[in-house]
């Protein structure tokens, strides 16, 4: 990992770090620590919050007001983004402020909403992700989360996208991690992994090198969102090399919901070489072609560098 340079903290709080339990005995595993995690930024509006965590203020219904240091908020063609009050995904019994996202204009056309984190200034290609989601009513699709690096920012294409099926079928479904093997430039979704372990060969050029773990065998589907909150956690790491002469295979994707592993990948090439490191981070996204409107939840993301983040003192244990 390179040398962080400019760290940016929104919330920032103090605790003992810790080696991730979440590697799989004799595998290597995406979601090992690359070094000593350090929290970058944690977006969070609830006022009862755990210990040594500073909450922002949710002072308005809006998030126009709110400004984050590095975090960039947004709405196009119909979607909303407000600060709503809901149950907490952590505290039974209690309730917190988080972000719901609304797409209500079913059909073709497409409605965007986005809450986005900036951190080229850490110049990093490895970067871990915790949050909260929940989709309470009908459930749809939209891109939810995005990884864009510092040359796909300015074309508006993602490094790799996970997100809930917009296209058909089943609807809201986590059926596949899409990304580019890095073979062209604009290295955007033209390769990915099936979380119910089909299609191995759809990792492109990785085919052979990369080891590829669905241990679910099977989508996180519609059904599964239920009304309740999901626990997701999410590492990236594009591979090594900047000329195609010196490029190493050595990618790594992970997707784990509510302590359940969907999909731990190493050994990938998931970048072009002039491609560069993650400029941003994109929350939520467009949604282009469901037919019922439909809502996205979103609260306490936290991005670090180096692992997951341990579990702040005095916070209860997460709900599965």
């Amino acid at each position: 990992m390179k040398s962080l340079r400019g760290m940016l903290v929104a919330v920032l709080y103090v605790a003992p770090l810790a080696v991730s339990s979440s590697a799989m005995a004799a595998t290597p595993s995406a979601a090992n620590p690359d070094g000593t995690p350090q929290l970058v930024t944690e977006l969070t509006f609830d006022a009862a919050k755990p210990a040594g965590a500073r909450a922002l203020p949710a002072t308005a219904f809006g998030v126009k007001s709110l400004s984050p240091i590095g975090w960039n908020f947004g709405t196009v063609r119909g979607g909303s983004l407000v600060l709503g009050t809901t149950e907490s995904p952590k505290l039974a019994g209690a309730n917190t402020i988080a972000l719901e996202g609304s797409y209500p204009v079913p059909g073709a056309g497409g409605q965007y909403v986005h809450a986005d984190y900036n951190l080229a200034s850490l110049q990093t290609e490895d970067i871990y992700i915790e949050f909260w989601a929940k989709m309470p009513g009908a459930k749809g699709g939209c891109k939810f989360l995005k990884i864009f690096s510092d040359e796909s920012a300015a074309t508006g294409y993602a490094r790799l996208t996970i997100g809930p099926n917009y296209s058909g079928g089943d609807y809201g479904s986590i059926y596949m991690i899409s990304f580019g093997d890095g073979t062209v430039r604009v290295n955007d979704g033209q390769h990915g992994i099936w979380l119910d372990g089909t299609h191995p060969r759809s990792i492109g050029r990785s085919y052979g090198k990369a080891t590829v773990l669905t241990p679910q065998n099977s989508a996180f589907r519609s059904a599964d969102w239920g009304t309740a909150w999901h626990h997701f956690r999410v590492h990236v790491r594009f591979n090594s090399g900047t000329t195609a002469q010196n490029e190493v295979p050595d990618g790594e994707v992970y997707l784990e919901i509510d302590g359940k592993v969907y999909a731990d990948a190493t050994g990938l090439y998931n970048r072009n070489p002039v491609n560069g490191p993650i400029h941003n981070i994109e929350f939520f996204g467009w949604a282009q072609q469901d037919p019922q409107p439909f809502q996205v939840w979103l609260d306490d993301i936290r991005i670090s560098t180096g692992g997951f983040m341990p579990q702040v003192p005095n916070e209860p244990s997460l709900r599965q």
